[in-house]
């Protein structure tokens, strides 16, 4: 927790971007690198008839943050992004909150 998922890129742009975006992410959040899971989720956006590789969405799971974290957050997020994949040229990114009494993991909840 939290969980990151990222569609409209390859997964080898996924994979290089894990190289550092989750210690970005733990060390301005003050967690764990481990404590994030990253994941790619195959998808195709079309405009027009044909394929289009410009549109990136990322999916953010999280318990809510201060508005000045989520915004830093999203600010390496793209960054991160457009670092390792350059088609992009619009990339969505949205966080979702989670409530703790909602969330289980290893049949505990937070």
């Amino acid at each position: 927790m939290p969980h990151i998922r990222m569609r409209g890129l390859p997964q080898e742009a996924v994979c290089r971007i894990s190289e550092t975006l989750l210690d970005e992410l733990a060390n301005l959040c003050q967690i764990k690198a481990e404590s994030f899971t990253l994941d790619w989720e195959p998808s195709v956006s079309y405009r027009a008839g044909k394929v289009d590789t410009t549109f990136v969405q990322v999916e953010v799971l999280w318990f809510p943050k201060d508005p000045e974290i989520r915004h830093a957050v999203e600010q390496i997020i793209r960054q991160a992004v457009l670092a390792h994949y350059s088609p992009a040229k619009h990339i969505s990114i949205m966080f979702m909150a989670l409530t703790p009494q909602c969330y289980y993991r290893d049949g505990q909840h937070f």
